[in-house]
């Protein structure tokens, strides 16, 4: 049998080298797509140093994942040298065109998802990719036919595919089984051309010569957040999201995350601000139940409490609003006239995750799967937002506008304190729907009526919108406001600038009509004894691209008070920080008195408590400064606020202020993981 010569193996290795030079090349051609489309040009004057250095950076890691793509090409290629058998060298070739073209093909579809998860989230893929699969898989797939042109980048994907495969079998298929004139090759030469091979493969995979390897976190090499997420592609975020998504099914312990392991007592005194004493485990509800102030007024009226939260309903874009861009329509007379806080953030970056921050009262815990999606949503909840409202006798009732099973909420809003959910099913049959549910004026419309129904019990509803989410329809017969985008707004528009506008006419329609909701009930019997809150489950991604320093526009949402004149407060700041947990405890003291509850929240109208915001981005505020913390090397970047607007963050050395909302903030966390494994009743 004829034996495989050495210098086959070397010109195979030299012909592998081109084929997967090839393909680095064209991940850095994507790189730079990517950053000519969804690039801010007017952010990134003066810092174009960094964008090099974020090519650079960006080309260690393709060259580190097309190194483990051919880990076992190099270890394979290895076995068959030391085999010296042509006949496995030519099998070997036929199973290398078969593997690269899988590789290169999962590789290129996680980059292609990756720039239509941008699209939306103006970030890379992260934990809610699973969402895809949790969420109403049905609607989201249709949305993303409807709002992007999946046809055509289903059939250009193929193409490319196609495309890929021709490369790989014209290289792998010019590899030579003979060469004529073969050089001699002295054992020494052999040792080092093996050394090299392997030595090469392993520093590209690692991506540094340093003591650890690249890891995502190296990527934040600048100041400006778009240029950090430059050098990445989802590859790298995808992996850690698994990682994350398997530490869930493992038990994911927050507690020990934040430093608490094994001490949930020091989790509540620190979270209490308590200093230091002995608690036993049997006494912390002893510790963490809290009790409303008397109010004589709402024990007299017992006033019916509407909680809507408002699909994509970001402060940022409210921000632009003038008549001749009425992106607030008729909503914005009743900001104007009663309490609207504006230093708010959304607990979470999605909608489940904000949601449950209300209703469960604690925060969206990161990287942890959403309670709904959990064994936890099956047990009752004394923290559940709906609990303390049937215990005061009130009917309380979940409405969602879109199917009432969606992410189970069905199953696991009983264990919360609520008597029933009702979807679009339980609606009228003619109210007109879009991919995602009713449209939200008859949602508005549905709330009308229960208000209505047995007026002789107080309310309690919770209502989630679905309108201003794609695909971005309207319903028929809406006129619209005018449109006319400012040059400010323009300057930031990133990507589809139809997507933007339809995203603007879907956020205007859910506002005037919300408006209209308000105005029909403040002219009603109801406006004596309702109260109407509102907030959005999170800003909007897909328009317009954000810096660290602008992190409270980012997270920003819009936390709205109506509160019926025997009930209003004797003052008010509303310069006050806060986060969806803190809605909550802000109605129960409004409407209840000397009633018990549980929650990780802040009465908001309460100018003796410390007012703390943060939400799943760990960005945490207060009025004096702020920080945004690093779970996984347990370090923070700390901030002050500009102090033209208070809105925009500055690099700031820390204060004790960081240190004590940072603890604050931990022991939060912690508390939250060990109340959703841990309920009690009481």
């Amino acid at each position: 049998m004829k034996k495989l010569d050495f210098e086959l193996i070397v010109q195979a290795i030299k012909k592998l080298i081109v084929l997967n030079g090839i393909f680095l090349l064209l991940m850095s051609l994507y790189r730079l797509f990517f950053f000519v489309y969804f690039a801010n040009f007017n952010e990134l004057k003066g810092q174009y140093w960094y964008v090099f250095k974020a090519f650079f950076l960006g080309f260690r890691y393709d060259l580190a994942i097309i190194a483990y793509i051919n880990a076992l090409v190099s270890l394979s290629i290895l076995i068959i040298l030391f085999a010296r058998n042509l006949r496995l060298f030519d099998i070997w070739k036929k199973v290398l065109k078969i593997y690269y073209t899988l590789a290169y093909s999962l590789l290129f579809l996680i980059i292609i998802t990756d720039f239509g998860f941008y699209l939306y989230f103006k970030n890379h893929i992260n934990i809610l990719i699973f969402g895809i699969f949790e969420d109403d898989t049905k609607a989201l797939f249709s949305t993303i036919y409807q709002s992007y042109p999946i046809i055509k980048a289903v059939v250009g994907f193929l193409v490319f595919i196609i495309l890929v495969n021709f490369i790989i079998r014209y290289f792998v298929g010019s590899i030579k089984d003979e060469i004529e004139g073969l050089k001699p090759y002295s054992t020494g030469i052999k040792v080092i051309f093996v050394f090299c091979l392997l030595a090469g493969n392993f520093i590209a995979a690692r991506g540094s010569f340093g003591l650890f390897p690249l890891g995502v976190m190296d990527a934040a090499l600048s100041p400006n957040e778009f240029i950090n997420k430059l050098s990445l592609t989802g590859v790298h975020t995808l992996q850690e999201a698994l990682e994350f998504r398997a530490k869930e099914g493992k038990e994911y312990d927050l507690i020990k995350e934040m430093g608490y392991q094994d001490n949930v007592e020091q989790v509540v005194l620190d979270f209490l601000d308590a200093g230091y004493g002995d608690i036993g485990k049997q006494e912390l509800q002893l510790y963490l139940v809290k009790k409303t102030r008397k109010n004589d007024a709402a024990q007299k009226i017992k006033p019916n409490v509407i909680v809507i939260m408002c699909e994509g309903f970001g402060t940022d874009l409210a921000r632009y609003n003038s008549k001749s861009f009425n992106v607030l329509g008729q909503l914005k007379g009743h900001f104007e006239k009663d309490y609207l806080f504006t230093n708010f953030l959304s607990g979470d970056i999605g909608t489940i995750g904000s949601i449950e921050a209300v209703i469960y009262n604690v925060p969206k815990r990161p990287q942890s799967k959403a309670i709904s999606q959990s064994k936890y949503a099956y047990k009752e909840h004394s923290s559940g937002a709906a609990v303390p409202y049937k215990k005061a006798g009130y009917d309380t009732l979940f409405l969602y506008g879109g199917n009432a099973n969606w992410r189970n909420m069905q199953s696991i809003v009983p264990n919360i304190g609520f008597d029933a959910i009702e979807g679009e099913g339980a609606m009228d049959p003619s109210y007109p729907k879009n991919q995602w549910g009713v449209y939200d004026e008859f949602l508005f419309d549905h709330i009308y009526k229960k208000l209505q129904q047995n007026s002789a019990r107080p309310k309690f509803i919770f209502a989630m919108t679905t309108s201003n989410h794609p695909p971005y329809s309207l319903p028929p017969g809406y006129k619209l406001l005018p449109l006319d985008i400012p040059g400010a707004l323009q300057k930031r528009i990133t990507g589809n600038k139809n997507l933007a506008m339809q995203r603007f006419q879907t956020y205007q329609y859910t506002n005037q009509k919300l408006g209209e909701f308000i105005s029909r009930v403040k002219n009603s019997e109801l406006g004596k004894n309702t109260i109407i809150a509102v907030t959005g489950d999170h800003n909007f991604w897909d328009v317009v691209d954000y810096s660290t320093e602008d992190s409270l526009n980012h997270f920003g949402v819009p936390f709205y008070l109506y509160i019926p004149d025997s009930l209003k407060p004797n003052s008010v700041d509303l310069n006050t920080v806060g986060s969806h947990v803190d809605i909550m405890p802000t109605l129960y003291n409004l409407s209840l008195s000397d009633a018990q509850y549980l929650s990780i929240g802040n009465d908001m109208l309460d100018a003796r408590v410390k007012h703390i915001g943060f939400n799943v981005a760990n960005l945490v505020i207060a009025k004096e400064a702020a920080l945004i913390y690093t779970p996984a090397n347990d370090t923070a970047s700390y901030y002050s606020w500009k102090s033209d607007d208070k809105r925009t963050l500055k690099e700031s050395k820390k204060f004790y202020i960081h240190e004590t909302i940072l603890k604050h903030y931990k022991a939060a966390l912690a508390l939250s993981d060990y109340l959703i494994k841990h309920p009690f009743k009481f």
